[in-house]
């Protein structure tokens, strides 16, 4: 099997797809090929197939040597990101000049990583809620569940949560239902909801799947994208606004679409994914559990936490139950 990017990217879509066919015998029963594919995003592209695995796909990411980290601005951020990173710091009584040094502390630092061949779930999932249906609910243990949803029905909300019990999402006039399963350890965890021979990422092979070794703070440069729908601050297009045109749209939310390769991520910092290092250690990756948003540091500092090698400062004060509300994961076999 080829392990690395340059190599594979070399080859043709034929013998690409040969080879991929070939891993069924390294990968856990269940797995199927289903088709290949081209994914291209912020510079960052791959040919590669897609596998079924008890219905969700699973995409095959070529390792690769790379560098991960930030130390220093690429090309430094434009006189908008500049100016609304500033303005934060003012809100800190801290300095502009200490921007770059206040960034740098909450990255993870620059190293050389080499990176392994994945088979890489392509969505994620919640480490500590599950779905069910109306039916499954007891209307004698229930009962706050079954209030809760006669209540949303009436409403504006579109979400409602109970803390650490039950949580309701409103799409399109259907209320999902979503319950909370405690557990004691991330270790506990695992046991019970990853199959054999599956793992979780680790923080430098999300690092890799997320920026491609991209040497900006984020995927896309080192400028936050003004042009972007994302949530909690919707459309983002401030001519829009000024000129009075609606700045609701159906469009999807940019963070939310599908990555350079073939993977989707969370986009939402209120969110992060689980990441475990060899050695154990759980850090969450691409959010901050929403912390900025909820301090009212607006959308640049707010969305700071998607930046490719950012580290929740406050997380390791965290116990794991207390952090399983807002961790994502996504399944992956090493090969």
């Amino acid at each position: 099997m080829i392990k690395d990017r340059a190599t594979w990217n070399k080859q043709t879509s034929e013998c690409k797809e040969q080879l991929l066919r070939e891993l069924k015998t390294r990968l856990p029963a269940g797995f199927t090929f289903l088709k290949m594919e081209r994914f291209e995003r912020f510079g960052l592209e791959l040919e590669t197939g897609i596998f079924m695995y008890e219905g969700c796909e699973f995409v095959y990411v070529p390792g690769d040597r790379v560098t991960l980290g930030w130390g220093q601005w690429a090309d430094g951020p434009d006189e908008e990101t500049k100016g609304e990173f500033e303005s934060g710091l003012e809100d800190l009584n801290r300095e502009p000049a200490e921007l770059e040094h206040l960034i740098r502390q909450q990255m993870s630092p620059v190293r050389v990583a080499d990176i392994g061949p994945l088979m890489i779930e392509r969505q994620t999932r919640p480490v500590a809620w599950y779905e069910v249906e109306l039916a499954d609910l007891d209307p004698a243990k229930d009962d706050d569940v079954l209030e809760a949803i006669e209540r949303v029905k009436t409403s504006n909300y579109g979400f409602y949560e109970q803390h650490q019990s039950f949580r309701l999402d409103k799409e399109d006039g259907r209320i999902r239902i979503w319950l909370f399963a405690d557990s004691p350890s991330q270790q506990e965890w695992a046991k019970e909801e990853l199959p054999d021979g599956f793992d979780v990422l680790t923080e430098d092979e999300w690092e890799y799947v997320y920026g491609g070794g991209c040497r900006t703070l984020f995927p896309w440069g080192d400028s936050f994208d003004y042009r972007m729908k994302v949530r909690h601050f919707e459309e983002l297009d401030r001519e829009q606004k000024e000129q009075g045109e609606p700045v609701v749209s159906d469009r999807p939310f940019d963070l939310e679409k599908c990555g350079g390769m073939g993977l989707k991520f969370l986009g939402d910092p209120y969110k992060q994914e689980l990441t475990v290092s060899p050695e154990g250690l759980v850090r969450g990756k691409g959010g901050d559990g929403g912390s900025l948003i909820c301090g009212g540091m607006g959308v640049t500092w707010g969305y700071f936490p998607v930046a490719t090698y950012y580290r929740d400062p406050y997380e390791d004060g965290l116990e794991w139950e207390d952090r399983a509300e807002y961790l994502y994961y996504r399944r992956v076999v090493h090969l």
